[in-house]
């Protein structure tokens, strides 16, 4: 792949020793930022260890409500206790009634270790899932009017004297030589 692709950025992602060492140049800049991105990728190489242990290699395979809720299971708690729970949330939102945000919150209050340091953020990632994958109204269609082109609405004599775009281009070839 080449050096813009998403799997090339995902390889340096997944190798550990560059981003070591960017977490080393991150940290002499600002350690808050540095133990925050190191947490992240710690949770990406943990989300990244269950799709190998659990043989997910195409988005396509997570798909089923029950294996999205033991994928969740897995990274939240690093088991599958949490699958009874998970998946009427996910299946909520599959049929289109909307996360529900208080037992999201639940969820992660119990599972995540550092709720209380982040749950301010935690708090608005939610409710911005909420807003994402909550029902929507439908739209009235929009009825198309039979309306002709202005071209052919409005009288020919006013363009005489302006040049069509044809003639226009068949100008230039002609003299290619204009100073331009």
């Amino acid at each position: 792949p080449d050096d813009d692709s998403p799997a090339r950025i995902m390889d340096v992602l997944h190798d550990k020793k560059t981003i070591h060492k960017l977490l080393a140049v991150i940290k002499l800049i600002n350690t808050d930022i540095e133990r925050k991105f190191q947490y992240i990728l710690t949770k990406v190489w943990r989300a990244k260890e269950i799709f190998d242990q659990e043989g997910i290699s195409d988005p396509g395979q997570a798909i089923p409500g029950y294996n999205m809720a033991r994928l969740v299971s897995l990274f939240l708690c690093e088991d599958i206790s949490q699958v009874d729970e998970i998946l009427p949330i996910i299946q909520r939102v599959v049929s289109g009634n909307g996360l529900d945000v208080v037992k999201t919150k639940e969820l992660l209050r119990n599972n995540v270790e550092a709720y209380d340091e982040w749950v301010a953020e935690i708090d608005r990632a939610v409710k911005g899932a909420a807003l994402m994958l909550g029902p929507m109204t439908v739209t009235q269609s929009i009825e198309e009017s039979k309306i002709s082109p202005l071209s052919e609405r409005i009288d020919p004599s006013l363009y005489q004297g302006i040049p069509t775009a044809k003639e226009l281009y068949k100008t230039l070839q002609d003299k290619p030589q204009l100073p331009l």
